[in-house]
């Protein structure tokens, strides 16, 4: 049997998981592997689960008081430290702790929480300064948050960038992306989800 036919079971299964998301929530916010002693909060599954949570409220699924901006809260902290060590680069001599440029998770939280409708034109500039050094995947979804914004300049550049990486083929009426290899075993390494990322950014 399969339950995808099955509306009732659909929400059976959103309410569980629902459940277990907010059971698994830190005591500080975030996400991380497991909860309790040693409990650790991690950027990647924090934004990962704000993210799917932004969806489910989207659809009008019901969700614990105050566990969503929790989670955004912990994201958004995580993103001003960044913006610190960012800045720390600039200064001579360094000031640590700093990293040298804006990543991937830099491109993911700044997504996810535009979606929640927090703001940081630092981090915006950072990850347009840094764009080049961001996978494909990374790069469509800064593309998706700067379309939010209305960021039409910024967001040309980027859809250029990514555009190098687009073969067509007018016999077959297709097209993808021929991404580089090598990264499939990080997140942002996945080729069907950048291609889904893209097709959500030319939508």
């Amino acid at each position: 049997r399969n339950p995808v036919f099955d509306e009732a079971e659909v929400r059976r299964m959103v309410k569980d998981g629902v459940k277990r998301l907010t059971e698994m929530q830190l005591s500080d916010g975030g996400w991380g592997w497991f909860s309790g002693w040693g409990e650790h909060s991690m950027p990647h599954m924090t934004a990962y689960v704000v993210h799917g949570l932004q969806i489910a409220q989207h659809n009008d699924v019901a969700l614990v008081p105050g566990m969503l901006e929790r989670g955004v809260a912990w994201l958004k902290r995580y993103q001003d430290e960044q913006i610190k060590r960012l800045e720390n680069a600039l200064k001579q001599p360094k000031k640590k702790p700093w990293k040298g440029h804006a990543d991937n998770l830099d491109a993911f939280v700044y997504m996810v929480l535009v979606d929640a409708g927090v703001r940081s034109p630092k981090m915006l500039d950072f990850l347009y300064r840094d764009r080049t050094e961001l996978a494909v995947y990374s790069l469509a979804m800064y593309g998706i948050a700067l379309e939010k914004q209305d960021e039409g300049e910024k967001l040309a550049m980027v859809m250029q960038n990514i555009s190098q990486y687009l073969v067509t083929d007018d016999e077959n009426q297709t097209a993808w992306l021929n991404l580089p290899g090598g990264y499939w075993w990080y997140w942002y390494g996945s080729e069907y989800e950048a291609h889904a990322y893209y097709l959500k950014l030319l939508c």
